[in-house]
């Protein structure tokens, strides 16, 4: 069922944020259709790209959009890192065998890669603006979702190595958010 809920997810979400530019889209796609049924494809006009024109909707960013990327980019980072070291577990050892991760985020918690995805959304919500309902709802289900998941694995790593550290929590590290903002 997992599965299912999320790769439903991850065919919604993107058309769901793309759901105010389909009128746009569509108009776009018309006016092409319709230049190529009246010119035919020798007349049509060549593709043509224009780098100022690339980079002048970036220099019109404003600052929210700016931080949201910066806090995008900032979990990306950390998910590439994690899902990096999960990766690696297995490579000197044998295929059965089970390991504790460590590196990265996996100090402070067990599913570092779940909050990282969390960290992304919120940078997509940021950028957002924090208006539109759609990503507020993408981040509640992310959240909600990666929390029950790294739930369940942070009492397997518990109950499968007697050696797990204990100040690990399971995706949000608490603690030690507070003492970031207390020092």
């Amino acid at each position: 069922m997992g599965y299912f809920t999320r790769f439903f997810f991850y065919v919604v979400a993107p058309l769901s944020l793309a759901s105010p530019c389909i009128i746009e889209v569509e108009n776009f796609l018309r006016a092409q259709i319709a230049e190529f049924i009246v010119k035919g494809r020798d007349k049509m006009s060549d593709l043509r790209i224009d780098p100022p024109g690339l980079v002048n909707p970036l220099l019109s960013l404003g600052w929210c959009q700016w931080v949201g990327a910066a806090i995008f980019f900032f979990g990306w980072v950390h998910q590439f890192r994690c899902h990096s070291i999960l990766g690696s577990l297995r490579e000197n050892k044998g295929a059965d065998e089970y390991i504790i991760p460590y590196g990265d985020w996996f100090k402070y918690v067990s599913c570092p890669h779940f909050f990282a995805e969390i960290v992304i959304y919120v940078g997509i919500l940021v950028a957002s603006g924090g208006y539109d309902i759609t990503v507020w709802l993408l981040l509640i289900f992310v959240a909600t979702n990666l929390s029950f998941a790294a739930a369940d694995t942070h009492r397997w790593y518990k109950q499968k190595f007697e050696d797990y550290p204990r100040t690990r929590r399971a995706i949000i590290p608490f603690k030690y958010i507070l003492e970031f903002w207390i020092i």
